[in-house]
């Protein structure tokens, strides 16, 4: 199963900006105290200095007998208007306190959400790149939040989007290239035959039995052209979805043998020895018998064409934990290591040379490998001075019930 890689929001946006608010109203508030604190302290210092003799330090000095007139002198009125103006002056710092309090408070809140500023931006930019088919472009995940899940959301897109491309580029060039190598193969054999009918046609040929062997000729080239429309019809529609698999339960056990009876006239024919070994009493998997005989067939017939010269055929059945694995061993002709890596690729073939001699089309082990995959399983080969061996690994029959269920 592939995961993806998922940015987890730990912090949302709505709890960091309240977060934010309370640390700069908190930064704001201890900042204007300690400032309306020095204001009020230079104030009180500077309100409060003795600048004259107060009324009753000048009634204590005056003789015992002698009253004071009751009218307010000059100083107590003085004292009494200037109890007025810190009044007024204490209002007019608590309006600039406001003031610049919010003014602090806004530039600490600002400063705190600055990255997020450049964040978005950053955003945006990556957006419009992408939008503009740049998706090399990936946009950097910074935090826990929101915003860094939509820029990782926004990255696996691009990654998406680009591999749907690319598929859809293959995709494109695998048809050019298929309908040119179908053109080139079914325009040798169909030449083939033309050439050989119209020497019949015109009675240039006037022996029957070269007549004969003309006509033979032109029947085999137009078996051979048959094999080769069947097996691109059966490629196409394996290789794009168009085939459903109709599933049932297969005993491989049984299922080899049925095929290796089927093949024993054209091993006689190829004077092949061939074997079938296996521990496996019941080889269970879950599959569709049509299709895996195809694919059985295309390796055994491979087999015959290209290990004729090594006298026999051998066929083994083994478990593993949770496959079962068919391997088919021919003593023929080595692939070369240069060939192993293409030689499921259609079309792909060892020798051309051999081609028009052993009938193949190129298609067989193309289409095998696909139906095995599409089964869930896997096939490989090997060759080397031991031999030349094909491995088909098929999920057993709890193993692909558990692979439907997840």
């Amino acid at each position: 199963m592939n995961r993806k890689r998922e940015c987890k929001v730990k912090e949302n946006m709505q709890a960091r900006m309240i977060r934010y608010t309370i640390i700069s109203l908190v930064l704001a508030i201890l900042i204007e105290g300690m400032v309306f604190g020095v204001i009020h302290i230079g104030i009180f210092v500077l309100g409060n200095r003795p600048e004259r003799t107060s009324y009753t330090e000048a009634e204590s000095l005056l003789p015992n007998n002698t009253v004071l007139s009751s009218t307010p002198t000059p100083t107590m009125v003085e004292e009494t208007n200037e109890g007025h103006g810190n009044n007024g002056s204490v209002v007019w710092v608590v309006l600039i306190c406001l003031i610049s309090g919010t003014m602090i408070f806004l530039c600490f809140f600002l400063t705190f959400l600055r990255r997020y500023f450049h964040y978005v931006d950053e955003l945006t930019e990556g957006i419009v790149r992408i939008t503009h088919g740049d998706f090399e472009t990936k946009i950097p995940v910074r935090y826990k939040d929101e915003l860094s899940a939509m820029a990782n959301t926004i990255n696996i897109l691009s990654v998406s989007i680009q591999k749907m491309i690319t598929q859809q580029k293959e995709n494109e060039q695998s048809k050019n290239d298929l309908i040119t190598s179908v053109a080139h193969d079914l325009r040798t054999p169909l030449t083939s035959i033309i050439g050989y009918l119209d020497l019949v046609k015109s009675g240039k040929v006037t022996n029957n039995e070269t007549k004969l062997e003309y006509t033979k000729i032109a029947y085999e080239k137009a078996k051979r052209l048959q094999n080769l429309i069947e097996d691109l019809f059966t490629y196409t529609q394996v290789s794009f979805g168009k085939i459903t698999m109709r599933g049932s339960e297969l005993d491989m056990v049984k299922f080899l043998e049925q095929i290796a009876e089927e093949f024993y006239p054209i091993f006689q024919e190829a004077n092949l020895e061939y074997s079938f070994d296996t521990q496996v009493k019941k080889a269970l998997i879950f599959g569709d018998g049509d299709l895996l005989a195809r694919t059985f067939a295309n390796l055994y017939g491979n087999a015959v064409k290209y290990g004729s010269a090594g006298e026999k055929v051998e066929v083994k059945l083994e478990e593993e934990e949770d496959t079962y694995v068919v391997k088919i061993t021919n003593y023929g002709q080595l692939i070369p290591e240069k060939d192993i890596d293409r030689i499921f690729e259609r079309f792909y073939r060892v020798d051309n040379s051999r081609s028009g001699e052993t009938g193949g089309t190129g298609l067989g082990l193309a289409i095998a490998k696909n139906i095995v995959m599409m089964h869930g399983g896997s096939i490989a080969v090997t060759s080397t001075i031991n031999g030349t061996t094909f491995s088909v690994a098929l999920l057993k029959k709890k193993m692909m019930w558990k692979d439907k269920d997840e």
